[in-house]
Parts: structure tokens; sequence; C-alpha cells
């Protein structure tokens, strides 16, 4: 049967380094925007971007994150 995806979802997430652990790690934090999911990768890679200019703390990645809900066509 053909599998049908539903409630699709993408995130925008942006990895931030917020200090460092005791033993010498960096520690890190996150932000999550929900974004558009027909966004392209390019696009949702300059938002993030433009955003990671705008933070107090230096930024470790970029990364998207796309979920929806998958069931067998009936």
């Amino acid at each position: 049967m053909p599998t049908i995806r539903s409630k699709q979802t993408t995130t925008l997430k942006i990895t931030r380094v917020k200090g460092t652990s005791s033993t010498g790690k960096e520690t890190h934090d996150y932000v999550n925007l929900s974004v558009n999911p027909e966004l392209a990768d390019g696009d949702v890679l300059s938002i993030g971007t433009k955003l990671s200019n705008l933070q107090q703390y230096p930024v470790d990645g970029i990364s998207r994150i796309d979920a929806s809900s998958l069931a067998e066509e009936h």
C-alpha cells in the first residue's frame, strides 16, 4: 500500500555555544523556529545565517529538521 505524509512541519535550529563545561567541552543551547516546509534548503540557510548575526552567543551550526506523520493509504 502507498504511504502518505501529513502534518508536515519544518524547524530551523540554530545551535549556539553558551560556554565551557568543567571538563573543557563546549556547552550549547538551541533556538528552534518553525518555518514553512515548502522553503528551499538555501532559503532556510539564508534565514538562519541572518538570524545568527543577531545572536549574543557564537553560532556552532544551522540545521533544518523536517517531520511529518506517516500512514498507509487505504
